[in-house]
């Protein structure tokens, strides 16, 4: 649909693959996370685009969010229940999971690939390692079954791995992170290829809401990453034609010369 509006020849704004990844340092408030990943995968039963698709957790703080995760009404499915849901996500390989199982409950999908589910459980939790098209869970899956990995070491690994869930579905589109450390926040917002890294937040107030001020919106675009024209919330104001009025300045700026503007790239490049 984005690449036809982009084809059709009248201006028009497109969005992206969601796929969003949440990322869990060792530094978080762990109750607040395993909240905030509960709420965003259930909300709509998961089929917003922002919807946690991954969590990305340290390994110092993995068990201890896993815990806190179930407290929150997850289900950790074990590998055998795993290749179960795979068979009735992807019947056959697609990029993207079968009708059976979108806007679904836990419950039902459990139903269907035969997992006995415990009562109060409203998601579900697949353990990967694994990134692309061989590993579906890696992508987006417009359901409430999530990803989590595990990473280790710096958070520049935590980028990478964001980057490499990305690269396979959702470029462009949004990663959050759970921290108090503000090193960490720039890390993901400088090395990842994403328009928005929601910090301490449930994913889906990636659209907006009284807690951070984005412009409310369920159109978020992706950039150049995701082939869109812009990493904005789409919203109202950019269909409103605005007139520019240009008066002089009361005291006009000196116009730089070429030596002040290009001295040091000439020095180490020459003219």
């Amino acid at each position: 649909m984005v690449r036809s509006a982009y084809s059709s020849g009248t201006p028009a704004y497109g969005v992206g693959v969601g796929n969003s990844v949440h990322v869990v340092d060792e530094t978080a408030d762990l109750d607040d996370a395993a909240l905030m990943i509960s709420r965003g995968k259930t909300f709509d039963l998961a089929t917003s685009c922002l919807a946690d698709n991954s969590v990305v957790a340290h390994d110092s703080i993995y068990d201890s969010l896993v815990e806190k995760m179930v407290k929150n009404g997850a289900y950790i499915c074990s590998d055998e229940e795993k290749a179960l849901l795979q068979k009735i996500m992807w019947p056959v390989p697609a990029p993207v999971p079968s009708l059976a199982v979108i806007a679904k409950s836990a419950e039902h999908i459990a139903g269907l690939a035969g997992i006995k589910l415990p009562p109060g459980r409203t998601y579900l939790v697949v353990k990967e390692t694994g990134t692309g098209p061989d590993h579906p869970f890696s992508g987006e899956k417009l359901c409430v079954v999530l990803t989590l990995y595990k990473y280790h070491g710096a958070i520049g690994n935590a980028v990478d791995l964001t980057n490499k869930i990305t690269g396979y579905q959702g470029l462009g589109h949004t990663c959050g992170i759970h921290t108090k450390n503000d090193k960490h926040v720039d890390a993901l917002a400088f090395g990842t290829k994403t328009g928005r890294v929601m910090v301490n937040q449930n994913m889906n107030e990636g659209a907006g809401g009284p807690r951070n001020g984005m412009p409310f919106t369920l159109s978020l675009s992706c950039g150049t990453w995701g082939r869109n024209i812009t990493t904005e919330n789409v919203n109202a104001r950019m269909f409103v034609n605005l007139t520019w009025v240009s008066r002089l300045l009361p005291t006009p700026k000196a116009i730089p010369t070429d030596e002040a503007l290009f001295a040091e790239y000439w020095a180490k490049y020459g003219k």
